[in-house]
C-alpha cells in the first residue's frame, strides 16, 4: 500500500504563502507530488500532524485536506478491486486522461474500468458522493471482470438486478446502483469512449424498480408535546438542538459547523454542505421571522453556541433523541433529518409556496420540494377525517 503524507512546499519564492503538497509514496524511491491548490505560511503550518493552525478557515482547510487524501487513497482501494497495480503510470492516466489513449479504445473500452477512473478524476464530487460511486463500480466489476461496452446490453441490467437481490442489496440501493451506472453511460458517450447505437441502449427498455421512501415528520401537536414536555435537565440542550432544526430545516453537516458568524443581524446565512460545489447558493434564514422567533431565542439561550463540535456528536445527538421522544410521549423515532422533514413540510403548509420551500430549504430540485407540498396536502386531508359537515 502507498503511503499518503502532506508537507508545505519548499521556500523557494518570496511569496509569504507556499502550497500545500501531498506526496504518495509508491516506494522508496518512487513517489508523485499532487498539489492541493491551498496556501498558507509557514507558520501556519502545523509539520507533525501535517495539519493548518492560526489560519481564520483551518477547520474547513482541514476538511478540504482530509477529503483530497480519502479521494486518492479510494482510489487506491478501487485499483485493488480492479485488480489492477496502483502505480504512478495508473495515477497519471486516472488524473490526466487527456495524456492517456486508454479510455478512448471505442468498443474495446472495459466499463467498469472507465467508471473508475472517471469518478477519480471528477474533482468536483463530494467524497460521500464519489465513494458511493466506486461502491457500484466495485460491485459492477465482481460481476462483472472487465466487460466491455459493447457487450453491456439489457440482459447484463437482468443480471445484475439478479445478482444484488442474491446478495441481500435493499430495493432502495440496487436503484442507487442502476442511477450511477447510467450516469456513467451518458458521460461515456459525452466523452466520446463510447456511444450505443439507436435503439441499443441497455436501459431503453429496462425499468428501474424503486419503493417509495417515508418523510416522517413531526405535526404541530406533537411539536407543542415537544416544547412543554418536562424531560430531565441533561436532556435539556438535545430537545433545544433538535427543536432548532425543527424550525430552521438545517442538514445535520450545516448544523455541525453552525456558528454566531452566519448570523447577518437576525439572518442565518449559509451555504449548505451538500450544494456547496454543484450550486454554491446560499440559504438565507430569518430566525426572528421564522416560526415566530422561535429558533432565534432558542440559539440565544445557549449564547449562539449548541455544542455540536465535540467528536462523536452526531451519533450521541441521535441516541439521546430517543430519550427526549420518550419522555416528550412522542413515539415516532427522533433523527435530525425528521427535525428538516418538519421543517420542509410545515413551511409547505403554511405556504403552499413550492418556491419558498426550495429557497427556505436549500433544494435545487422542484420534485423534491414537491414531495414536501404533497405531505402537506396529506396532512391535511388527515385533519378533515374527523370533521362533521
Amino acid at each position: 500500500m502507498a503511503q499518503f503524507t502532506y508537507k508545505h512546499a519548499p521556500n523557494k519564492s518570496a511569496k509569504k504563502d507556499k502550497p500545500i503538497v501531498l506526496f504518495i509514496i509508491f516506494s522508496r524511491t518512487v513517489r508523485r507530488a499532487i498539489r492541493t491548490n491551498i496556501y498558507v505560511s509557514e507558520r501556519q503550518w502545523d509539520k507533525e500532524n501535517e495539519r493548518v493552525v492560526n489560519h481564520p478557515g483551518a477547520a474547513l482547510i482541514n476538511v478540504e485536506l482530509a477529503k483530497q487524501k480519502k479521494a486518492l487513497q479510494e482510489l487506491e482501494v478501487a485499483a485493488i478491486h480492479a485488480g489492477q497495480k496502483f502505480t504512478p503510470e495508473y495515477l497519471d492516466a486516472v488524473l490526466h486522461p487527456e495524456r492517456a489513449a486508454t479510455d478512448k479504445s471505442g468498443s474495446e473500452a472495459c466499463f467498469s474500468d472507465y467508471m473508475y477512473k472517471a469518478v477519480a478524476r471528477q474533482t468536483s464530487l463530494k467524497y460521500s458522493t464519489a465513494k458511493d460511486q466506486l461502491k457500484t463500480a466495485t460491485r459492477f466489476a465482481r460481476y462483472f471482470p472487465k466487460l466491455l461496452f459493447k457487450d453491456f446490453n439489457y440482459n447484463t441490467l437482468i443480471e445484475f438486478e439478479r445478482r444484488c437481490q442474491q446478495d441481500g442489496q435493499a430495493r432502495s440501493t440496487i436503484a442507487k446502483h442502476h442511477k450511477n451506472i447510467k450516469k456513467y453511460i451518458a458521460l461515456a458517450a459525452k466523452e466520446g469512449v463510447y456511444a450505443y447505437p439507436a435503439g441499443r441502449h441497455p436501459y431503453e427498455n429496462f425499468k428501474v424498480k424503486r419503493i417509495q421512501g417515508t418523510r416522517d415528520f413531526l405535526s404541530q401537536k406533537e411539536l407543542e408535546a415537544l416544547e412543554s414536555a418536562i424531560i430531565p435537565a441533561q436532556l435539556e440542550k438535545y430537545r433545544k438542538m433538535f427543536l432548532f432544526i425543527c424550525y430552521t430545516g438545517l442538514r445535520i453537516s450545516d448544523f455541525e459547523r453552525l456558528g454566531p458568524e452566519m448570523l447577518q443581524e437576525d439572518v442565518l446565512v449559509l451555504k449548505p454542505i451538500k450544494t456547496e460545489l454543484s450550486s454554491g447558493k446560499e440559504v438565507h434564514l430569518p430566525l426572528k421571522v421564522l416560526f415566530g422567533g422561535k429558533p432565534y431565542r432558542l440559539w440565544a439561550s445557549e449564547n449562539f453556541d449548541f455544542p455540536t463540535h465535540a467528536i462523536g456528536f452526531r451519533n450521541r445527538f441521535n441516541q439521546q433523541l430517543k430519550l427526549v421522544a420518550m419522555h416528550a410521549g412522542i413515539r415516532k423515532t427522533l433523527t435530525a433529518h425528521v427535525g428538516r422533514h418538519t421543517f420542509l413540510t410545515h413551511i409547505a403548509m403554511k405556504t403552499g409556496n413550492v418556491f419558498t420551500v426550495m429557497s427556505l430549504g436549500g433544494l435545487s430540485k422542484v420534485d423534491t420540494a414537491m414531495v414536501y407540498i404533497h405531505l402537506a396536502e396529506q396532512d391535511n386531508k388527515h385533519l378533515l377525517d374527523g370533521v362533521k359537515w
